[in-house]
């Protein structure tokens, strides 16, 4: 073998290391970029997943089912007795954010039910966690009234607690503003 023919393997494997040198980095830099996505993408999931209000759209879930039984009594107890709970939220808001709900009792004559105790408990469906808690003013023939602050557009949720009713009575109205 000639001393120009062992130069010349010697320049190839030489070219050689350098292309897999090269081909090396490319796919270690691949796998790399491609792990540094999948844990930005890990990272903003679990972030959102936490920060976010909207996750707990049923406030003191695992108590109800706990208490199914009685949870379940109260809200059919309108059903049993024959009764009608029904929602009117007003289209105008105050200048302090404010909105007139009107909730309507009636009996299986559609005659307004007096002497009731109402309470509600609102929130917005995109941040389940900002509860607003409020009694509800009795205005005759079965309306009861409260001012809540329901300016924000998108659906909402009223659970309501009736009492002088018999028997524990709960209702959940869904409704949406504009």
């Amino acid at each position: 073998m000639s001393q120009s023919s062992v130069a010349s393997d010697l320049r190839k494997t030489d070219a050689d290391a350098k292309v897999e040198r090269k081909a090396k980095r490319f796919y270690i830099g691949l796998v790399l970029f491609l792990f540094a996505i999948q844990a930005s993408i890990m990272t903003a999931v679990i972030t959102m997943s936490i920060g976010d209000p909207g996750g707990a759209v049923m406030p003191n879930y695992y108590q109800a089912g706990l208490q199914w039984d009685q949870t379940k009594q109260s809200r059919t107890a309108s059903d049993r007795l024959g009764w009608s709970v029904d929602l009117e939220a007003s289209d105008v808001v105050d200048g302090s954010g404010k909105r007139a709900l009107l909730v309507s009792v009636v009996d299986a004559q559609q005659k307004g039910i007096d002497s009731l105790a109402v309470a509600g408990k609102l929130y917005h469906l995109a941040a389940a966690d900002d509860i607003i808690e409020s009694p509800f003013v009795a205005s005759g023939e079965g309306r009861y009234l409260a001012l809540l602050p329901v300016a924000r557009p998108g659906s909402w949720k009223l659970e309501l607690n009736v009492d002088g009713a018999g028997q524990p009575m709960t209702e959940s109205i869904d409704f949406t503003v504009d």
